[in-house]
């Protein structure tokens, strides 16, 4: 009897813990890529469909950085063939140059779409990318580099009036 109820407890308490994750937090198990003590998690590019996507045009890319690490990491370069080059936005919208984003030790930095927050740009689009993921290569000094297939997604876009 004791068994079974202590069985029960504890399914209850780990179903109430996972449903209190949210895509920003730190411990979530949905790894995109992972390299040393660094997990990029919930990489989207959005672009619009297919028949209104333009060559040469700019499209965002979110992630989110997570930092399982003592040290602090550092997010140095992001490169895919695909875009003339990948550049940081700061909350503002403002191109911060050269790429620089610090991930505290034990920290994240969220890259995601909304809520006035920091995000990737791929810049000058080489070709329609439909909804193909693509090779996206991420740069951190310290841990290394990673290459992951980031899925693109379509977003509508509203019709003109």
């Amino acid at each position: 009897m004791k068994a079974a109820l202590l069985a029960a407890a504890c399914a209850v308490a780990l179903v109430g813990c996972g449903s209190t994750r949210g895509p920003d937090d730190w411990r979530s198990n949905h790894v995109d890529a992972k390299i040393g003590s660094v997990r990029l998690v919930h990489l989207t590019i959005e672009a619009p469909p297919m028949d209104q996507q333009q060559v040469g045009g700019n499209l965002p890319l979110y992630v989110t950085i997570f930092n399982d690490g003592d040290v602090e990491q550092v997010l140095d370069s992001v490169s895919t063939t695909e875009v003339q080059q990948v550049v940081y936005r700061d909350a503002s919208g403002a191109v911060v140059q050269p790429l620089r984003v610090v991930v505290p030790a034990r920290g994240q930095v969220s890259m995601q779409k909304g809520g006035g927050r920091s995000f990737l740009e791929l810049q000058g689009v080489n070709r329609q990318l439909g909804a193909t993921p693509i090779p996206v290569t991420f740069r951190f000094p310290r841990a290394g580099s990673v290459t992951v297939r980031v899925p693109v997604v379509p977003v509508s876009t509203p019709s003109p009036s």
